[in-house]
This record gives C-alpha cells, structure tokens and sequence, in this order.
C-alpha cells in the first residue's frame, strides 16, 4: 500500500475521492415511495407547477393565484420543472427532484479534496471535511437551491483563486464567468460577495482588467441575466433585476408578533403576514401588483425597526447565534438548542464553526490571495439572514467553506505529527523516508 501511494498519489487521491462519493450517496440515499407527492405550500414547487402546466413563472403563493412573479430567482424552479416534464409531476417526478439533489451533494463532497488543494488547504483537509460531514450528515432539504448554488459557488471561488494567478484571459476565465452569471440567477443574495472579488480584481490590475477581462468577467456575467431583467420589465414595468421579495421577508421577520426563527413565526404571526396563509395578503398582491406590493412591505418593515429598535436589535442578535450555532429552538439545555434527534449533526457543525476560524488564519498566512475570497463568503452573505427570519438552509449554499476550514486545522496538527515522524526516521535511518514523503505529498495534494 505504501509503494502504492507513493508510486500514484493521484490515482490515490481519485480512489479517495471515489470513496467519499459511495459514502455519501449511501448516508443520503432514498428509497423510491410511489405514495410521495411535492409540498403543495412550498412556492419553488409551486412556481415548477405553474412552469410545468402552464409555461409561467407564476403564482407562489398558496393562499390564491397572484399571476406572474419575480418572488424567486429563475434558475432552481425552472430545474425542477425540467424534471417534471422527464419524469411527470407526480411520484417519480419527485424522487427525480429528490435523486438529483442527493446526487448533487454527494459529488460536491466528493471533490473536496481537490477544492482544498485549489484554495491551498491540501487534500487531506477536504477528505476530513468531507468525512466530517457525512458523519453529521446535515440535512438536506430537496426544494431549495442551496446544494446546487453551494456547488457552484466552491467552483466560482476555485476558479477565481486561479483566475489571480492569470496574466491573461483563459478557458477557465470564460467558465468562471458563467458561474457568475449562474450564482447570480440562483442565489441573487452572493451577489455582494462577487462584486466585492470583481472590485479587488479591479482595484489589482487597474486599466489591464478592463482592457482583457471585462468580456468574460462583466459583460458575460452580465449577457446571462439581462434576458430575465428584461423579461421582469416586460411583465412588471419596473427594473426588478431577479427577484423582489426582500420587502416581504423584512416585514414578515420584524413586526410585533415575529420570533427569531421560521419555525417559531410559523404558529400565527406567519398566518397573518404572508400571502402563504393570508389570502388578504394575496389579494394585495393582485391589486398593487408583486413589486409594488414589496416596496410597501419593505417600507413597512423599516418603519416598524425605526419604531421598536430594542426588539429589533434583539431579533437580529438571536438570528446572529443562531446562523452560526444553527437551533430552531434557542433556548434550554444543550440537548435542547441542538434540537431532537439533531445532537450529533449541530455538535459537528458547531466544532467546524469554532475551528473554522482558526483555518482562517492559518489560510491567511498559507495563502493570502485564497483567504481573501473566502473570507467574504463567511463575513458579507450571512449579513443579509441576520435580518430575515432564520432557517437552517440560509447557510447551506456558504457550509462547505466552514467545514473545510473547520479541517484545516486538525489536517494542520496531522501534517505536523507527519513532519515529526519523519525526522525522527531521519534521525534513525532511511528506511521510511519514502512512505513519510509519499503521505505529505497526498496531504499536500502536491
């Protein structure tokens, strides 16, 4: 096995990576039920339905039919309602929907040995987040974007870190373009975080940036999301540039009877304020239209933080804890803020958060240029959540950086045991040179 490694640490690492892949799909992996049907109340299958019957982004909404909509990015639900029409909209379309999403993480988990080394973590630090995560096994919530947006978005910040090291436009420049404009119409809320890395770029290579990166970096990113811009004038008469309902989302989340969390604002207050349950709300959305409907929710829920600052403060710093120490709970015993049936999972979770900062560091110090885009991931997209009612899956699209940051520590203190066993074999002789300098250069992904 020893010559093996040393002899092919690249075929090593695949069968690695192979491994992570069976792991995954075994501990996520779902039976077919022919009985299984799609949540009516979730707005994404919703808006799929409406995509599917009918050709319309349209009506999100349970409480009754709004019409055409903006209230989600365009990307997922179109997905979804590609499989409906390969596989129909009933049993088998659903476990198609639920298949795909299982298939999607556990490749992401696969390959986090080689997004590590691309970041200048080494792959031993992606084979224990990796392993890490499959033992926590988060959950996977089928009817939202996070796994496919989380996928692309580590494939955007791989390339980006390779994208520095360019002196001029590559094929890699043009696919990382593409993501861009992909993240953009699946996860409108990174949107910051990628312009924060054009602006460094910008700030970095001056006048050379606009001269040879503006095509594949701006304008292609750009040609992917005007047609739906376009599309949402056409439909609303107004600039809505993906989606449009921060405006709900802030009212919902701040207002007198709201809690920190979507699982506490889901017994009344929720009922109340939100076209999901209150059909009154549904009917303002048809008479003042969807984009107009969300100014004045937005103007509302800023009137209501101006009016009751300590309760909002107070709202924020629980939604604060809680994306970082996920609960749905928030108060109690440990046992408790983890949740039932959750305390292995939020354990793990809440060990890879703590380590994840010291990874930080010791990326900044490895590699600067790797740091730097990943520390926006985790300091400028949470931003936003701090202010809207919290779930789990807020975090989902950014958890891949906190675990295989989370590891780089504990794959650090190995490399260190590694590097003290191999002098002391130099100390005593040659015999296991070989074996220590074949498991560095696995660690090291070199």
């Amino acid at each position: 096995m020893k010559e093996l490694i040393a002899a092919h640490p690249k075929r090593v690492r695949m069968m690695v990576c192979a491994l992570l892949f069976i792991a995954a799909l075994t501990r996520y992996w779902i039976n077919y039920d022919p009985a299984i049907s799609a949540p009516i109340g979730s707005e994404t299958y919703r808006i799929a339905h409406s995509l599917y019957e009918h050709g319309q982004f349209a009506n999100p909404f349970r409480a009754t039919q709004t019409g055409p909509s903006a209230h989600l990015a365009p990307v997922f639900p179109s997905l979804l309602a590609g499989l409906m029409m390969i596989f129909g909209n009933q049993s088998a379309g659903l476990y198609a929907i639920q298949l795909a999403a299982v298939l999607i993480l556990s490749l992401q988990l696969s390959l986090y040995p080689l997004f590590s080394r691309l970041l200048g973590m080494g792959s031993l630090t992606g084979v224990i987040a990796a392993a890490a995560w499959i033992l926590a096994k988060p959950e996977l919530i089928y009817g939202w974007e996070a796994f496919y947006a989380s996928l692309a978005l580590v494939g955007a910040c791989c390339l980006y870190r390779r994208q520095l090291d360019l002196q001029e436009p590559a094929a890699s420049t043009w696919v990382l373009g593409f993501l861009m404009g992909l993240l953009t119409l699946m996860l409108p809320s990174i949107l910051p975080v990628l312009c924060l890395w054009l602006a460094w770029e910008v700030w970095q290579r001056r006048a050379v940036f606009f001269k040879k990166f503006l095509l594949p970096l701006i304008l292609l990113p750009a040609l992917i999301v005007v047609p739906w811009t376009i599309r949402n004038y056409l439909v609303f008469h107004r600039f809505v540039l993906v989606r449009d309902d921060l405006g709900l989302e802030l009212a919902v989340s701040n207002n007198d009877c709201a809690q920190f969390s979507t699982e506490r604002n889901q017994s009344g207050c929720f009922q109340r304020n939100h076209p999901n349950a209150n059909v009154q709300e549904g009917k303002r959305i048809i008479e003042l239209g969807e984009p107009e409907y969300n100014q004045e929710r937005l103007r509302e829920a800023l009137d209501w933080m101006k009016t009751h600052p300590r309760q909002f403060v107070r709202l924020t710093a629980y939604r604060f804890i809680a994306w970082w120490m996920p609960t749905d709970i928030g108060k109690g015993s440990f046992a408790e803020y983890a949740g039932p049936g959750r305390l292995l999972e939020r354990s793990i979770i809440y060990l890879m958060t703590l380590l994840s900062v010291a990874g930080l560091v010791i990326l900044c110090r490895r590699d600067f240029k790797s740091a730097a885009l990943c520390a926006p991931c985790l300091i400028i997209f949470p931003i936003l959540y701090y202010f809207v009612q919290y779930s789990d899956r807020y975090r989902d699209p950014v958890m891949w950086l906190t675990f295989l940051l989370g590891a780089l520590p504990i794959s650090d203190f190995l490399q260190g045991l590694s590097h003290g066993a191999r002098g002391a074999t130099l100390a005593s002789g040659p015999g296991l040179t070989r074996s220590n300098s074949a498991w560095l250069a696995i660690s090291r992904g070199s």
